[in-house]
């Protein structure tokens, strides 16, 4: 799956390379500043990637807890070696204890949203203490909406997206979607098929994006806001 979701991402996440692109916009750094950023979750390493060429004088760590995910992302970041830390832990964990200087930037996409809230909560009070001073925090992720209608609409428009993206996807990769497919049909059976059913660890713990950005409040940053939203997917964040 580790691979499937590398090729596939940018194809079945609508607006995926705008999702990841609006960070810059939002910290407002000058590509030649002198950096490091953390990655939460950070998977086969595709927004390291970016931020490490947009940000030639950036240095990166990487945190994932999945081995075959890291994999993925060494071959990706391979020519980015020098400018890479691993830390092989999980969100929940001490992967903090592993961090050498605070950074000015701490991203995440696609992972927080496995967590139960009060983990989401005790992750938003880490990521602010560790951040340097105006440092700043971005969360793209699946969230819920103000309502619970808009929330199951939200997620059935993701259904049909994929649906339809075949079409849009080169012949090669086919093989890539329809394995995509087999575990998307897993997450549609929890979150379409049994929305109101009680969620459990491991599961998409949606929550909505106005409670998380309450979270971000009480965490203690500052000019926290709502930066993109377009169905489910969510860009949020805040400044130390």
């Amino acid at each position: 799956m580790s691979e499937v979701f590398d090729k596939m991402a940018p194809y079945l996440v609508p607006h995926y390379d705008f999702l990841q692109n609006t960070i810059y916009e939002i910290i407002g750094f000058e590509s030649d500043k002198s950096f490091s950023f953390i990655d939460l979750g950070a998977g086969s390493g595709i927004l390291i990637e970016k931020l490490l060429i947009r940000f030639p004088n950036s240095r990166a760590v990487y945190i994932d807890s999945s081995v075959p995910f890291s994999e993925v992302a060494k071959k990706r970041l391979e020519r980015f070696s020098d400018r890479i830390q691993y830390v092989h832990k999980s969100m929940e964990s001490d992967w903090y204890t592993d961090i050498n200087e605070n950074p000015d930037l701490i991203v995440s996409m696609s992972a927080i949203h496995h967590l139960e809230p009060d983990e989401k909560k005790a992750l938003y009070r880490t990521v602010n203490q560790i951040l340097s001073q105006d440092g700043w925090f971005i969360n793209i992720d699946e969230m819920k909406s103000l309502n619970h209608n808009a929330y199951k609409k939200s997620m059935l428009f993701w259904s049909k997206y994929v649906k339809d993206a075949k079409s849009r996807i080169p012949a090669e990769l086919h093989g890539h979607y329809d394995e995509w497919n087999k575990h998307f049909n897993g997450w549609k059976r929890r979150n379409i098929d049994n929305v109101d059913t009680p969620k459990v660890k491991g599961d998409d713990i949606h929550e909505p994006f106005d409670v998380q950005l309450k979270y971000l409040e009480n965490a203690g940053f500052q000019n926290v806001d709502l930066f993109v939203k377009y169905h489910l997917w969510c860009a949020i964040g805040g400044q130390k």
